[in-house]
C-alpha cells in the first residue's frame, strides 16, 4: 500500500496530544530526522521568500510604497524618497542563491537551538522541570517537533500564489500559531510535566520574542525619523 509523503506527520499534527506517546530516540537521530525533512522544505522557502524580498527592496528603493506610510513614519514624503533613492541597488539573484545553501542549514540548526533555549527557560519559570531532566531532552522534543512542524512549510508555500495568497493570509496565520504552540505537547511528554506547562512555555517564549521585536522596530522607527 503506497504511503503519502509526510502522512505520519500529518496524523502528529491532528492528534498532538498522542503524537509523543511513544519512547524518544536518540538525540542525534532526531537531529538527523529534523533536518532530512525541515532542511529542503526550508531551502525552497527561503528562495521564494528572498525572491520576493529583492522586488519587494526594489519596489522600497524606487519610492513605490502607499502614501499613507509617510504620515505614520511622520516623515516628508520628498525627504524619505530622497533618503531611498540613495540605498544601494539589490543584487541580482544568482548571486544570493548560493549564500541560501549554506544559510538555510545554519539557519535551522540556529533555530532549533534557540527554540530549545527559550523554551526550556519558558518551562522552568513555570515549574515543569520538576524530573529534572535537563537540557538534553528539550534539545530532544524540540527537535521531534520541528521535524513534524516543517511539513506546515508546504502550506506556507501557498501564500506566494498572487490570488490565493491573501486569501489564504489570516488560515495560514492560524496555522503558524498552532505549529508554535505544538511544540509545547513535545516538551511537556519528554519532561514529564502536564501539557498546559508544555503549551505556556511557548507562549512565554513568544511574549520575550514580541517584546524583543517591538523594542527593535521602535529603535529603527527612531532612526529613520532622525535620519530624516
Amino acid at each position: 500500500m503506497m504511503r503519502l509523503p509526510f502522512a505520519a506527520s500529518f496524523r502528529a499534527l491532528a492528534r498532538p496530544d498522542m503524537a509523543f506517546a511513544s519512547p524518544p530516540p536518540a538525540l542525534g537521530r532526531a537531529v538527523r530526522d529534523m533536518a532530512l525533512v525541515w532542511m529542503p522544505l526550508a531551502l525552497v522557502n527561503a528562495v521564494w521568500t528572498a525572491s520576493r524580498a529583492v522586488h519587494a527592496y526594489d519596489a522600497l528603493r524606487r519610492g513605490r510604497i502607499p502614501s499613507g506610510v509617510f504620515g505614520w513614519l511622520g516623515v516628508d514624503p520628498t525627504d524619505l524618497r530622497e533618503l531611498l533613492s540613495a540605498l544601494p541597488a539589490p543584487p541580482a539573484f544568482g548571486r544570493i542563491w548560493p549564500w541560501l545553501v549554506v544559510a538555510v542549514p545554519l539557519g535551522v540548526l540556529g533555530t532549533w537551538v534557540h527554540h530549545a533555549v527559550w523554551d526550556h527557560t519558558g518551562l522552568w519559570l513555570l515549574g515543569g522541570l520538576k524530573k529534572k531532566r535537563g537540557f538534553r531532552t528539550s534539545l530532544l522534543a524540540e527537535a521531534e517537533a520541528l521535524r513534524i512542524a516543517a511539513v506546515g512549510t508546504l502550506w506556507g508555500l501557498l501564500g506566494f500564489v498572487p490570488v490565493l495568497g491573501p486569501v489564504l493570509a489570516l488560515p495560514l496565520l492560524l496555522l503558524d500559531a498552532y505549529l508554535w504552540l505544538f511544540r509545547g505537547f513535545a516538551l511537556a511528554a519528554r519532561h514529564g510535566c502536564e501539557p498546559w506547562r508544555g503549551i505556556a512555555a511557548t507562549v512565554v517564549h513568544a511574549v520575550l520574542l514580541g517584546g524583543c521585536f517591538l523594542g527593535v522596530l521602535s529603535l529603527m522607527l527612531f532612526m529613520v525619523r532622525m535620519a530624516a
